[in-house]
């Protein structure tokens, strides 16, 4: 797992706890927002691993017409979870978390349509004159490092993205200690990540979304009481 300093876990709870919720009822449910990013995780991850699947058994002429297939397939993935994410809304602290991934998610299209663009331009029989293919296979490495660079970026927010399910109510040692679900409601969550991602969660050397991943299931397992525990 890429390692998180705790400082940002202890930031987000200082935000939350000098802020209060907005009693706005169309605020969307906390579980159900994480329940939808651990779900986006999760299906782009498993589109990322099909494609190896693909590169390593196809053939060298299959490259190009394989990084067209997976990269469309990202982009209807992820104007999917754009519109979901639309639909539903956080308070403040948490209120720009839905418009940064969308963000994010915006900017990936963009970078896919340009390996789709990339890609087919070499799929043609024969080169076209004009065509700086050079330059072309020059800018791949830079599309994927953007690509690593916004999955490094949804990586960072998890922490705060687990934050939206701590209770901000203090308990009597001044801690926020609690969770705003339940029991099973956290299981469910655990059970969720486990099942997506697998054993990836146990790999050193992790994407930035199975660690994503990994940080939610981590911080999901520590010593925070579920909100149907007693209060001290």
């Amino acid at each position: 797992m890429r390692s998180l300093s705790s400082a940002v876990i202890a930031s987000v709870l200082a935000m939350g706890a000098s802020s209060t919720f907005g009693a706005d009822a169309q605020e969307t449910s906390h579980l159900a927002f994480v329940t939808e990013y651990i779900r986006e995780l999760a299906a782009i991850e498993n589109i990322r691993t099909a494609a190896e699947q693909q590169l390593k058994q196809g053939t060298k002429d299959d490259v190009f017409s394989n990084a067209v297939y997976s990269s469309t397939r990202i982009q209807f993935e992820l104007r999917a979870q754009i519109s979901r994410l639309k639909g539903m809304r956080l308070n403040p602290p948490f209120e720009t978390i839905i418009s940064d991934l969308t963000g994010f998610y915006e900017h990936k299209i963009e970078l896919h349509q340009s390996m789709i663009d990339i890609s087919s331009a070499f799929i043609v029989p024969d080169p076209k004159p004009g065509v700086d293919y050079a330059a072309l296979a020059a800018e791949m490495p830079k599309i994927r490092a953007a690509l690593d660079y916004i999955d490094e970026s949804v990586f960072q927010a998890a922490p705060l993205i687990f934050a939206t399910l701590i209770d901000q109510k203090a308990d009597s040692k001044n801690h926020a200690s609690h969770l705003i679900i339940t029991k099973a409601e956290r299981a469910k969550l655990v059970a969720d990540i486990t099942r997506n991602f697998g054993s990836k969660l146990d790999q050193k050397d992790q994407n930035f979304l199975v660690s994503a991943a990994s940080v939610l299931k981590a911080y999901l397992l520590k010593d925070f009481k579920s909100s149907d525990e007693p209060w001290n």
